[in-house]
């Protein structure tokens, strides 16, 4: 009998999976309160893991998700098919609503010319007063459902709407970090001068 010393491939890739889970563990739960969460660098790592969590999802779970991008906070929401509408996003892995501090700046633009004019066709819509919208009635003490409407789809085929969102720091002379988005899902982080 031979004495081979070693690991087999299966021990190395269970390691390397751990470490990988472990390093996205320890990602999300830092402190806003530390050095490293304030910088527009860290909000770009970490939009660029929940992003690839939900893109995971999306094709692990057969959902359509999305991303609504407001002034200081960006949301995860997927669509419920049995309420016709889409939600935010609250699983133990993807907090929906991320708020980011003050001192973060952010600017998101989609991709692509189609992109383009199906914005403007939007905005014509919410502008027309024969829209769906001016038909509905309010009902007293019937509480008004906020609506979600996603920016960028994540499909459970693996498609993407093509997307860039810029990160950039208000107080200090920081680089920008744009996180670039492909069609089929592939992520860049791309650093530049103010």
């Amino acid at each position: 009998m031979r004495n081979v010393k070693g690991f087999t491939l299966l021990e190395v890739m269970l390691v390397l999976l751990l470490m990988g889970m472990i390093s996205v563990g320890v990602v999300m739960t830092l402190t806003s309160s530390g050095h490293g969460a304030q910088s527009n660098q860290w909000h770009a790592q970490r939009f660029s893991t929940l992003f690839q969590l939900a893109q995971d999802q999306a094709l692990l779970s057969n959902n359509e998700f999305g991303i609504e991008f407001n002034e200081q906070s960006y949301t995860f929401t997927y669509y419920d098919f049995s309420k016709r509408k889409w939600l935010p996003l609250v699983n133990s892995r993807i907090n929906g609503h991320i708020q980011l501090p003050e001192n973060i700046a952010t600017e998101y633009n989609l991709q692509g010319n189609v992109w383009g004019e199906l914005t403007k066709v939007q905005q014509k819509q919410d502008n027309n007063p024969f829209s769906e919208q001016a038909y509905l009635v309010e009902i007293e003490g019937q509480q008004k459902e906020t609506t979600i409407n996603p920016h960028v789809l994540i499909m459970s085929s693996g498609e993407v709407t093509p997307f860039s969102y810029q990160f950039s720091n208000l107080e200090s002379e920081q680089n920008k970090v744009t996180v670039k988005v492909s069609m089929n899902g592939q992520i860049e982080l791309v650093s530049g001068l103010l």
